[in-house]
């Protein structure tokens, strides 16, 4: 028999309002795995820990065991597709990767494993609404962290330079930590100048006794950081939004800061951009395995190189933008779903939405119940502080927290709001691949590029000049039938003769494309 593996996971917080349990998940894939021809060969379980990312200890030896040519394992069985991830990036970038290289076949025992366009498009769907769930989970522990902000306190791990302290009252707070300050404004101080680049500033500070915690040398991508983070003029920015009513001393003054962010504008390196590339994080270096990174030249003109973390000079090699866009067009045009097909995905996608208008309707109307809650809590005691019952201490402490309390919960709501809105745009943007996937693609903004890529392909590749797109199995199929007829049906094919030289010599599941 095929040697199969089994994933459980809990979180605590799934354990504690849902009872999801460990043993149940365990009993129904051994059942799952046996019934399909499968002897269950190892299983992996982490209790107590969300699917939020990867950094989870049991998936992380489940991966590395699955990896083992000798292990050979066959399949991968969970309870539900949102044990092993509730993230798409995670679940679509690395785990689906590994285990189609590795040919193991990830099973639900509890959900369909239709190898069908369906099928794939309801994991995508599926996937997504798991991810959805988790984010509004997510949303408490944000309300709790933007409340802090708010407050002028910094809800994250201090900086080099700072230390996170305990007060009194057992809150935490941030202070200057004079073991490191001084080599904080010397940074500033040093690269102001002009004297020194990153490089040689990161030699200088190591040989006037700069160490990291650990006692090793502080690297030039954590001084390059330092430079440029606002934190140190006091005060910090967080999800987006600069604070200026900071609690923490300031280390440098605003002039220095902005005066340094003039000097690491390099004229002869181009200027780094805020801006939500299409392709990065998707297309991996066939020579040294390095992901492609983003540039963007002239304010209008954006290329990809290999980021060389590897060494050798494969990021000397730049590619346009729209090459990458031409390469993955040609590849959707022969990618034409059957208008049953996209029947099937309306009425599945209706059955998802209802359990999302549930779900967030539940979520929302408890935290509407707890603010309403808090109204009359803060109305009835302002109306006995009027009448000269309460003290005016008493009254001003519990009304502060009743206020933070409610403001939280605002935060709360509104975050699901916008979990909302994501929803119902990876939804559409689903929907809009079935009716057109290539006039979507051509039309579609970066976002909506990303989630169709993810959804067709396993992986992208860049070697010399081409791309290697290597569809999923059930799309790979839906393009080989859709060339098939155009070849048959056309004698002209000057239009597809690039595609169709590439098919015809190599008759894998890549479709390179030249590089323009």
């Amino acid at each position: 028999m095929e040697k199969a593996v089994i994933y459980a996971r809990v979180s605590s917080e799934e354990q504690a309002k849902h009872g999801f349990s460990i043993e149940n998940q365990k009993k129904v894939c051994v059942e799952f795995a046996q019934k399909s021809g499968y002897a269950v060969d190892k299983v992996f379980v982490d209790e107590g820990k969300s699917a939020k990312n990867l950094d989870r200890p049991e998936i992380q030896e489940l991966m590395s065991y699955c990896s083992k040519k000798k292990n050979d394992i066959k399949a991968l069985v969970v309870w539900r597709l949102d044990r092993i991830s509730r993230n798409n990036t995670d679940y679509h970038g690395v785990l689906r990767p590994l285990l189609a290289k590795k040919g193991i076949k990830l099973l639900s025992a509890t959900e369909a494993n239709v190898a069908t366009i369906e099928g794939e498009l309801m994991r995508n769907i599926g996937m997504s609404f798991a991810e959805y769930e988790r984010q509004v989970i997510g949303a408490r522990t944000l309300a709790g962290l933007s409340q802090k902000a708010s407050q002028g306190e910094y809800p994250h791990q201090a900086p080099l330079g700072y230390k996170n302290v305990s007060r009194e009252d057992g809150s935490k707070t941030i202070v200057i930590d004079e073991q490191y300050a001084f080599y904080v404004k010397q940074a500033f101080n040093l690269y102001d100048s002009g004297m020194y680049s990153l490089k040689t500033l990161t030699a200088k500070l190591y040989e006037d006794g700069l160490r990291s915690k650990t006692g090793k040398k502080v690297p030039k991508s954590t001084i390059e950081f330092m430079l440029k983070n606002i934190f140190y003029t006091g005060v910090f920015k967080f999800e987006g939004k600069i604070y200026e009513n900071a609690k923490h001393k300031a280390l440098i003054s605003k002039d220095l800061f902005y005066r340094v962010q003039d000097r690491l504008i390099d004229p002869n390196k181009s200027k780094k951009h805020n801006i939500d590339f299409a392709y990065t994080g998707l297309i991996r270096c066939q020579h040294c395995g390095c992901l492609l990174t983003a540039e963007l030249k002239k304010e209008k003109y954006i290329y990809y190189h290999c980021t060389g973390n590897k060494g050798g000079n494969c990021k000397s090699d730049y590619i346009n933008e729209t090459k990458i866009d031409n390469a993955i067009s040609e590849v959707l045009k022969l990618i034409i779903i059957p208008q049953n097909v996209r029947e099937n995905i309306s009425n599945s996608l209706k059955i998802v939405h209802e359990k999302k208008n549930g779900y967030s309707k539940e979520v929302k109307a408890k935290i509407q119940k707890q603010i309403t809650t808090l109204e009359n809590r803060i109305e009835k005691a302002f109306q006995e502080k009027l009448d000269g019952n309460i003290p005016h201490d008493f009254w001003k402490a519990n009304n502060d927290k009743w206020q933070a309390e409610k403001d939280k919960l605002y935060i709360q709501l509104e975050e699901i709001n916008k979990l909302d809105k994501q929803f119902y745009e990876q939804a559409d943007t689903l929907l809009s691949f079935t009716d057109n996937a290539y006039d979507y693609y051509s039309k579609g903004n970066n976002q909506q590029k990303r989630k169709i890529i993810e959804i067709i392909s396993d992986k992208i590749s860049y070697k010399d000049k081409k791309f290697d797109i290597e569809l999923k199995p059930v799309f790979q199929t839906i393009a080989e039938n859709q060339y098939k007829l155009r070849t048959q049906n056309s004698n002209n094919r000057t239009l597809e003769n690039g595609i169709i030289t590439e098919l015809d010599a190599k008759n894998t599941p890549e479709y390179r494309k030249n590089s323009p």
